[in-house]
């Protein structure tokens, strides 16, 4: 018996049967109403991603006003009883889950736990001190203070949000110069500062157990970055990784981070560089990788990780899924032309064109596309998922549509 679930949700779910993007964490899909009496808790944008039928639905107008959400659960808790689990997918509601669960005192991740995978400087302490190789860093203070730090790393660096998510606010920074402007034009309150590290950027994704076992992984190589579509607007993608040698290397690193971290009972996402001679902890997330990943593992694997981490975080029983290692898959999201918004006059469609690859969202004749920061499973300018060729032969199908795509927009008057 799951018991009272209480679901935080700010994901939409669209009508246009075109768009993919979070029908895997649809609560149809992911909780069972045999066993589970949800109470959705969600702001208007997630509204559509609650079940029309559900019964028990409250909403928020802002998930960042922490005093008005708790005093709306507070409610909830009186006329409804307590909750046995707090459960959010979201990046940005992870921290609120925690708070809920101390608060309630319900099962699951405390803030202290969830801070080791939300605040970059707790996180990369954690692996360092278990011997684990981290890009060198020091939270910023002062601009002295953030100077100097840079000149012992050397240029160029790079700042980021310590709670950020999705590149958004990261900064590359080549000089001295650069470095004094990014001090004078904002505070750095909630920034840390660390060493560029040259090399390939890859990520390990998958399910842990309640002892810290890994269900399922699965590692991939980014084409391009994260930052580098955010700033330069780049294509941004990866493509599964088959070699039994750079599968193993990768997940052995990846476990013991997460060891080091205390981690269980959790989808987990992490990146780390591969600089030729030694791999590097980059970051970690505590839930299902975002962007196309998810989509592209379930429809190579079989593997639904919302689903699969919901089973472990309600205490259900769970088989390790039998999976194939030899096929690869990939995706790849095509950003809209800066400065957004533009309207769309043309895009190619490439569905029966490029080998290997099985669904695309192209936008129509017509259609805005607007900035959405962080937002890579939306409208974008083009996004496109393969499958069922080998490595080699999916990273060939990215090129064929990085060259052969073409989008015209207009400026929106």
């Amino acid at each position: 018996m799951s018991g009272a679930i209480l679901f935080l949700n700010r994901w939409p779910l669209y009508e246009d049967q075109r768009r993919w993007e979070n029908r895997l964490a649809a609560p149809e899909i992911v909780f069972r109403p045999e066993t589970d009496r949800v109470t959705y808790l969600c702001d208007e944008g997630g509204r559509s991603g609650v079940p029309a039928a559900a019964e028990r639905v409250h909403v928020v107008r802002d998930f960042g006003d922490l005093d008005g959400v708790l005093a709306l659960v507070d409610a909830v808790v009186r006329d409804e009883g307590p909750f046995d689990h707090v459960i959010a997918f979201s990046e940005m509601l992870l921290d609120l889950a925690a708070i809920l669960r101390e608060r309630y005192g319900v099962q699951g991740a405390s803030p202290e736990e969830t801070s080791r995978f939300r605040d970059k400087t707790v996180m990369k302490e954690t692996v360092s001190r278990a011997g684990i190789r981290v890009p060198r860093w020091a939270p910023c203070r002062t601009e002295e203070q953030v100077l100097a730090a840079a000149e012992e790393f050397g240029y160029p660096v790079v700042v980021k949000p310590v709670r950020g998510a999705s590149s958004q606010g990261v900064r590359e920074i080549a000089s001295a110069e650069e470095l004094r402007a990014l001090c004078a034009e904002r505070s750095l309150r909630d920034l840390e500062i660390e060493e560029f590290v040259r090399g390939g950027i890859l990520h390990v994704d998958g399910v842990l157990d309640a002892a810290g076992k890994p269900l399922f992984l699965c590692t991939s190589r980014y084409v391009s970055t994260c930052l580098d579509f955010e700033l330069l607007g780049e294509p941004l993608g990866s493509v599964f990784q088959t070699d039994p040698a750079v599968r193993g290397r990768c997940e052995d690193f990846a476990l013991s981070c997460l060891t080091a971290l205390g981690l269980r009972s959790s989808a987990f996402h992490l990146e780390l560089f591969d600089t030729g001679d030694e791999l590097v902890f980059l970051e970690v997330g505590a839930r299902v990788p975002g962007a196309d990943v998810p989509y592209v593992i379930h429809d190579v694997h079989g593997v639904n990780l919302f689903r699969l981490w919901s089973d472990v975080l309600l205490g259900r029983p769970v088989d390790p899924p039998v999976t194939d290692p030899e096929p690869s898959g990939g995706w790849l999201i095509i950003p809209g032309p800066k400065p957004l918004p533009r309207k769309v006059t043309a895009a190619t469609s490439l569905l029966g064109e490029v080998p290997f690859l099985y669904r695309e969202l192209v936008p129509r004749a017509g259609e805005v596309l607007v900035s959405r920061p962080g937002s890579y499973a939306t409208l974008q300018g083009g996004r496109f998922l393969f499958r069922g060729g080998t490595q080699e032969q999916i990273e060939q199908a990215v090129r064929q549509v990085r060259a052969q795509y073409r989008l015209a927009t207009e400026p929106v008057l």
